[in-house]
């Protein structure tokens, strides 16, 4: 018989468990985010050129293509506990051999292990999955999304300062001390992870696991390679097309394997389908902003819209978005218990979508400010909900690799757009002002497109979980 003391114990470990997890993600994004703006000092410590450098950023981009969604299989296959123990024990090795590697090559090790640390998100929606009901995972999934953004806006805005007043060391090895206490705290709240669901698979699907990321790793470098070669260069092509051509062989894979990485009838249904679909516009609208904002405020003032900006006043003007983006992800789980998850969604597109317009009509600093807040706004409310949607709507042995498929859509949406408007005001001198509208307004429209993709398939009603949960 379950006593009033057992419910209320239940509750405390619940809450507890949370709060490790949120600790664990804050401090892994974190250290995400302080290659990029602490990488020239970096470069000078280990004296090495700004090509050698980019290894810093590129190493652990690749590795978070393979780790993500492996990582949330792995957690639906072998359970979310044992899952999240490993990632946490490499994302600390990482953090530490960052923190005092003797050279560069050595660092370059210490990044790559830290590319970890994004698995560490299907893993917690796995975690969400077990711990609440569907109506309570709504405003946890606010939470996680929210520690999530709090973390990379903590890693831009501070790797530039703590290097430069402390060391490469203290930059590294305090916010992995902090992943470690959210493993401390989260382990002895004692969450009961470690109970494996009778659906679940067996196994891995390592043949279709293995075709997927180096689909994901060819696309990247597709990607990459526009900004050299150009979109219509033939190395570029050849690289599309074969990502393509892998996908469309992982597909063929998963269709006829007995336990498939994922079943791809799966993506079909709304609550998955649907977020996955909703998750590339969400990443293809915001990412966008976040790289025009800078290009266009570090123009001189006499190009008449530029503000001459240095890189600390332009981290204080991205601290806008990632503070909206903090505050509007758990207000978004909480408006989503009470609207339902399409509502939600589709308002959080078109505020994403008013940003760009915004950005479209005025560079003034007031403006842009207001843009990135609602940037901010929209593109956490917007994750939330499609986070949300696949932690609930998803089969409980696929919650892992299905939140997985959310994070690699944004990033793969959000380095699509970007190649397109970079490739827009890449020229000599200052780019014209309408080229920054065009680029803005090209996000305004995909962000549209997204709120559209949201209302026809977002789930009508709010998805909810099958099987028991505690």
């Amino acid at each position: 018989m379950t006593t009033r003391t057992d419910i209320a114990a239940a509750t405390r470990n619940r809450r507890w468990a949370l709060t490790g997890l949120a600790v664990i993600v804050l401090a892994a994004a974190s250290l995400e985010g302080f290659v990029l703006p602490a990488l020239p000092r970096l470069q000078q410590d280990f004296g090495v050129d700004a090509a050698t450098g980019a290894l810093a950023s590129v190493v652990p981009t690749v590795i978070t293509v393979i780790v993500t969604p492996l990582a949330g299989r792995l957690a639906d296959v072998y359970g979310a506990g044992r899952t999240l123990a490993g990632l946490v024990a490499i994302v600390i090795a990482g953090g530490l051999t960052s923190a005092f590697a003797p050279d560069f090559a050595v660092f370059i090790v210490g990044q790559a292990l830290q590319g970890f640390a994004l698995g560490i998100i299907p893993v917690g929606f796995v975690v969400l999955r077990h711990l609440f009901r569907a109506e309570s995972i709504k405003t946890a999934s606010g939470v996680l999304v929210a520690m999530s953004v709090a973390g990379a806006g903590l890693g831009v805005l501070t790797a530039g300062p703590i290097i430069e007043a402390t060391s490469r060391a203290v930059l590294y090895a305090v916010p992995t001390g902090v992943v470690a206490l959210g493993a401390v705290l989260f382990f002895a709240a004692r969450p009961g992870l470690q109970r494996r669901d009778p659906d679940a698979p067996t196994g891995v699907d390592w043949l279709g696991a293995g075709v997927f990321a180096v689909a994901l790793v060819v696309l990247v470098v597709a990607l990459a390679s526009t900004s050299s070669a150009g979109w219509l260069a033939l190395p570029t092509l050849v690289l599309f097309a074969a990502a393509v051509a892998l996908l469309a062989v992982w597909i063929w894979i998963e269709s006829r394997v007995a336990q498939p990485m994922i079943d791809v009838a799966s993506l079909r249904s709304r609550s998955v389908g649907g977020a996955v679909a909703v998750g590339v516009a969400i990443g293809a609208g915001y990412a966008p902003i976040v790289f025009l904002v800078p290009q266009l405020i570090a123009q001189p003032t006499d190009t008449g819209y530029g503000l001459g900006a240095t890189a600390s006043q332009t981290g204080l003007f991205l601290a806008v978005a990632y503070a909206a983006g903090v505050i509007s992800s758990v207000l978004a789980g909480r408006a989503a218990r009470t609207m339902g998850l399409r509502p939600v969604g589709v308002v959080a597109m078109v505020i994403l979508a008013l940003g760009s317009i915004i950005a479209v009509l005025s560079s003034a600093p007031v403006s842009l400010v207001l843009m990135l807040l609602l940037a901010g706004v929209g593109a956490a409310a917007a994750s939330t909900v499609v986070y949300a949607s696949a932690a609930i709507g998803a089969e409980a042995h696929e919650v892992g690799v299905s939140t997985a498929l959310i994070t690699i859509a944004r990033a793969v949406g959000g380095a699509l757009a970007t190649q397109v408007v970079a490739s827009l005001i890449t020229a000599d001198g200052a780019p014209a002002f309408v080229t920054f509208q065009v680029a803005f307004g090209i996000a305004a429209a995909i962000s549209l497109a997204g709120a559209g993709v949201a209302f026809w398939l977002m789930p009508r009603e709010r998805a909810e979980v099958t099987g028991a949960h505690f």
